[in-house]
């Protein structure tokens, strides 16, 4: 029995996810379906947040500004998750993908990176549009900014790409998605939105590092909840 050439050895745990990741970036990049779709929804809301609930106290707005991001960023990325794991439905592309010769942390890691670049796409224009509607200073706390929307939209990505897996198969999964995610993701939209006030407040590092370290405990929790369950998720 001859040994197998290099070429017949299936990939790596991560180089099988970085190419999971690169097929649905290439996929999005040909239609823009989800980042369009997504993406228009989150700056119509944005916009109509704005004209109904901004006013002249610079505090008030500071918060109405961060629940409205934040809260407009749940309800686009539940239609990423369910497209996303849509694709993979259409003429069984899932089934091929669960009989490869690859992990299947691989493929849960490969769809959370691919989700999490599409977010974070919606989310530029989002958080420009809102900020600049509620007339705050973004530019002044960028850095902490920055941190603050990467790390939890990083915790919506993982958490919603192992439940979209888990909905691809049922009637309604959108809605079923926003159902099932919302209460799990109290935890990071909480602490999204206190921070992000925090942090548009100038508030210093202490009033809003808390937050910070909830929402990346959050992150770590879904990492592992991601990798140790999505395996017995899609074989069911």
């Amino acid at each position: 029995m001859t040994a197998a050439t290099p070429s017949s050895r299936p990939p790596g745990a991560l180089a099988a996810a970085w190419e999971i990741a690169r097929k649905d970036a290439r996929i999005e990049r040909r239609t823009g379906e989800i980042v369009a779709t997504a993406g228009v929804f989150a700056v119509l809301v944005g916009f109509l947040a704005s004209m109904a609930f901004r006013i002249q106290d610079d505090r008030t707005n500071a918060s109405t500004a961060a629940g409205t991001i934040w809260i407009t960023l749940f309800f686009a990325s539940v239609l990423s998750f369910g497209r996303v794991w849509q694709r993979e439905r259409d003429e069984s592309a899932l089934t091929g993908l669960l009989v490869s010769p690859i992990p299947r942390a691989s493929i849960f890691l490969g769809k959370a990176a691919a989700t999490y670049v599409m977010i974070l796409l919606v989310e530029v224009p989002l958080v420009a549009l809102t900020t600049f509607l509620f007339h705050v200073d973004a530019l002044r706390v960028i850095g902490p900014l920055v941190v603050f929307m990467l790390s939890g939209t990083l915790g919506l990505a993982l958490l919603g790409t192992l439940f979209g897996a888990m909905t691809v198969r049922t009637r309604a999964r959108d809605l079923v998605l926003a159902i099932v995610l919302f209460p799990l993701l109290s935890p990071v939209l909480v602490s999204g939105v206190v921070g992000t006030r925090k942090i548009f407040e100038g508030l210093p590092e202490s009033e809003w590092s808390g937050f910070l370290a909830l929402v990346a405990i959050f992150d770590f929790v879904a990492l592992a909840a991601g990798i140790g369950l999505f395996g017995a998720l899609v074989d069911d």
